[in-house]
């Protein structure tokens, strides 16, 4: 059996976002009204992804723990009782995603050597961008709640899934047009989302060869 390392903290965080958008999907799927099962997914997904950062950043740890309790607790209150914390809870998942891109980046990019991991790593990098982005929509939603044609303004976990489908539609260039943004504040991040996953893949790759090559060399 491999033990298990700091290194290998990207598959970790693969796994868990996987497990986030097929249980999104099942549940869009079969049960669309279990808004408290979709946010203990989620919370429980998230969670499972820390676990692959090394014990020694303590630091990160705390910071991602900090921003789930946030997340978890204002979830659950705007679910049992008459308080909207909505926003507060798109906000802590926003900072989230963002420092685990962050943080990820820096662990691929500064990389002198290319392994599996880094690979994967690569991968979790494009899947948290595109969760970065459904989780702004769903933000901008609940601010401009005609922000969107196809996107209804319900509840943001009701929609949660919803906006992954449209985010990764759009990181990717493919634009269906099923949803789209009627807005100018939404149009500006939707177009901007669709030029950064353009130039995320060009970047990547050329810096993934490049490091393999020099790996190559030294060898």
């Amino acid at each position: 059996m491999k033990t298990v390392t700091g290194e290998d903290n990207f598959y970790f965080l693969f796994v868990a976002l996987l497990l986030l958008f097929f249980g999104c999907a099942a549940m869009q799927q079969f049960y669309p009204e279990g808004q408290q099962t979709i946010l203990g997914l989620l919370i429980v997904t998230l969670s499972l992804s820390i676990a692959g950062i090394r014990r020694q950043k303590k630091i990160y740890r705390s910071w991602y723990g900090l921003l789930l309790v946030t997340a978890a607790v204002s979830g659950v209150i705007s679910l049992i009782e008459d308080f909207d914390f909505t926003i507060v809870t798109l906000a802590s998942l926003l900072a989230f995603f963002v420092s685990r891109i962050y943080s990820a980046l820096k662990q691929v990019v500064l990389s002198k050597t290319i392994s599996g991991n880094h690979i994967v790593g690569s991968i979790c990098i494009y899947l948290l961008m595109g969760l970065s982005w459904a989780t702004l929509y769903l933000l901008i939603l609940e601010i401009f709640p005609q922000a969107f044609n196809g996107l209804e303004p319900l509840p943001w976990l009701n929609n949660l899934f919803n906006a992954l489908y449209f985010s990764f539609i759009t990181l990717t260039t493919v634009g269906y047009g099923d949803i789209s943004p009627t807005l100018p504040i939404a149009q500006f991040f939707v177009f901007l989302e669709s030029i950064i996953g353009s130039f995320y893949l060009a970047i990547m790759v050329a810096s993934l060869v490049s490091m393999r090559l020099a790996q190559s060399e030294r060898a």
